[in-house]
């Protein structure tokens, strides 16, 4: 059942209020080697991922050193360089704000789809989510490997991995899942129209344990298709709009992996886009 009215009829931060000053300073606790791996994919011109309705990042230069070298003069003692970035919200490494998912009309804590408009989302917009600082938990769910296209990772398997790594989730931890598809990708290799993720048993059961974020390496966390026949996106409507759980995907988590480590301080900020419905983002893990 969805948890609205949790934390107020005109809440608008969902899973973000299960943190404060206490989970700041136990996330810290989690660092050893004080090292910072950035889990953003890289943003290039004109490369994507083929997602269908996000369009490839475009990169322009409005001034650069041609402009100097076909006779523009410096002034003021000083030349300079300014460019441009147009990328879709959802189509790089990224957060989905609560405005993201509706059904039935209905956005999390019960705010009408209607007041998403050509303007933006007036309820539930990505300005409303505060930096996530939290202590993060990461499972590879594909060792060294890729997982198939749309094979899901089911709550049993889920389980236990998180027992494999003897980590217990707990109230405002930030759930990471490597599947393998963005290495798949960034080797051009990767099914833009199916990929492996979380199954929708795992939905109730993230719910339950109070997590703030579930994020992948994956253009959706949750396996597409799906195997619900009457929702494509059943973990974006249980965790998003049921519970106020927010979800971050197209993480690249290779040097995660790597680093071996299961617990970690996880930080997070979206831009402050005004009625966003998403954000691009650079998540760190402090080890």
């Amino acid at each position: 059942m969805p948890s609205w009215g949790r934390w107020g009829a005109q809440d608008e931060r969902g899973a973000l209020n299960l943190l404060g000053p206490d989970e700041v300073i136990s996330a810290a606790r989690e660092i050893r080697t004080g090292q910072i791996l950035s889990l953003a994919a890289p943003i290039a011109g004109g490369k994507g991922y083929g997602l269908v309705g996000r369009a490839n990042p475009a990169h322009f230069m409005v001034r650069d050193g041609g402009d100097y070298a076909a006779g523009r003069p410096e002034r003021a003692g000083f030349g300079f360089a300014d460019d441009v970035l147009s990328v879709p919200t959802h189509g790089v490494t990224h957060l989905d704000a609560l405005a993201h998912i509706w059904r039935d009309g209905q956005m999390y804590n019960g705010f009408s789809a209607n007041s998403v408009t050509s303007r933006g989302a007036a309820r539930l917009g990505i300005e409303n989510v505060s930096p996530i600082i939290t202590r993060g938990v990461f499972v590879d769910c594909a060792p060294g490997t890729v997982r198939r296209p749309s094979e899901p990772v089911h709550l049993d398997e889920l389980r236990s991995l998180l027992a494999d790594a003897s980590v217990e989730l707990r109230a405002g931890d930030a759930l990471l899942i490597r599947t393998g598809w963005m290495e798949a990708a960034s080797d051009g290799q990767a099914d833009a129209t199916a990929w492996p993720g979380l199954d929708r048993d795992c939905g109730p059961w993230l719910a339950d344990q109070d997590i703030v974020l579930a994020g992948a390496d994956n253009p959706g966390v949750e396996a597409f298709p799906s195997s619900d026949p009457e929702c494509q996106v059943p973990m974006h409507v249980e965790l998003l709009r049921g519970h106020g759980i927010y979800l971050s995907e197209l993480m690249n988590l290779r040097e995660l992996a790597a680093a071996g480590r299961a617990t970690f301080m996880f930080v997070v900020a979206p831009l402050p886009l005004v009625g966003g419905v998403g954000s691009p983002v650079v998540p760190l893990a402090v080890l």
